[in-house]
């Protein structure tokens, strides 16, 4: 069944692959990106160019995740289009480098606008018309350093690890409409991501940082095959095409820096389902009163809840 999909993010890499990928199986792609005019005017144009050798249904629109008018319009225009909304891909975001302490407050609060909440205010822009619909799916991709945080990289990770609780929240609270959200953590993988990445202001504590724990160095095999970025873009194929009700929440791609990421979802599956049993017993079923947090003497209710 054709579907009409939104993807952000696709100037290049893991948004550029999903466009076409999910394009060549029949859907309706909005292909979205940033500075369509000026930067990104020759990725747009080759997205453009390849629909039409292919005979693929894919329209390239302006969006720019931190703006709440980019993102409505680019909205209302795939609704003037295709008169509906039925998946939407949130795919845009950055990387970053350097130690956490060596970026700037407001490095610190641009990069979780984009990676994080970039990802929440397009949801929010579509939500009102899967709702209506009854039906949807918005993926979230987000990176295996939102389970594993490594001993660098901590302000990327940090982001990931909030779109991971933003996107899991949303699973459970729009369940209810028949809309389904799904997460998909990639790897490591060679995409333009790495060379675009943001870098820590504060050289001087970069400096520091390196000095005191120098980095080792590593040669990569030059016969180990690389990883193929397609992989995500098939992952995520995959769960488009899978009946509403049938998608995992978490998906890992990517044979690099996953090992071990799948088995820590399941464990953390468990251990959340075990506690979400243990919340509904009655002597957890509490809900503390102004008067009762500020330490006042509040009198049980004999067989209920203080009062």
């Amino acid at each position: 069944m054709s579907s009409a999909v939104l993807v952000t993010g696709c100037s290049s890499g893991f948004g550029d692959l999903i466009a076409r990928t999910l394009a060549r199986d029949g859907h309706h792609v909005f292909a979205t990106m940033r500075d369509l005019h000026a930067r990104n005017a020759e990725p747009a144009s080759a997205l453009r160019a390849w629909a039409r050798e292919c005979g693929a249904r894919l329209d390239v629109l302006e969006l720019d995740v931190t703006s709440d008018p980019s993102v409505q319009g680019a909205v209302d225009e795939m609704l003037r289009q295709a008169g509906r909304i039925d998946v939407v891909i949130n795919n845009a975001g950055v990387a970053a480098s350097g130690p956490l302490e060596a970026f700037s407050l407001q490095q610190v609060e641009a990069l979780f606008g984009l990676n994080a909440f970039g990802p929440l205010r397009v949801s929010d822009a579509v939500l009102p018309t899967m709702r209506a619909q009854r039906m949807g799916l918005i993926v979230f991709v987000t990176s295996t350093l939102g389970r594993v945080l490594p001993l660098r990289g901590g302000l990327y990770a940090s982001t990931k690890w909030a779109l991971e609780g933003l996107a899991e929240s949303l699973h459970y609270e729009v369940a209810r409409f028949g809309i389904d959200v799904a997460i998909v953590e990639p790897g490591s993988f060679p995409t333009p991501a790495t060379s675009k990445a943001i870098r820590a202001e504060r050289a001087d504590i970069v400096a520091a940082y390196t000095h005191s724990a120098p980095q080792p160095h590593r040669v990569a095999d030059p016969a180990r095959k690389l990883p193929d970025p397609q992989e995500v873009a098939d992952a995520i194929k995959l769960l488009v095409d899978l009946p509403p009700g049938q998608r995992s929440l978490r998906t890992v791609a990517g044979p690099v820096f996953t090992e071990g990421v799948a088995e820590y979802n399941t464990e953390y599956e468990r251990t959340r389902d075990h506690l979400a049993a243990v919340l509904q017993r009655p002597d957890q079923a509490i809900t503390w009163r102004p008067a009762q947090a500020a330490g006042e003497r509040v009198i049980p209710v004999p067989g209920g809840t203080p009062s």
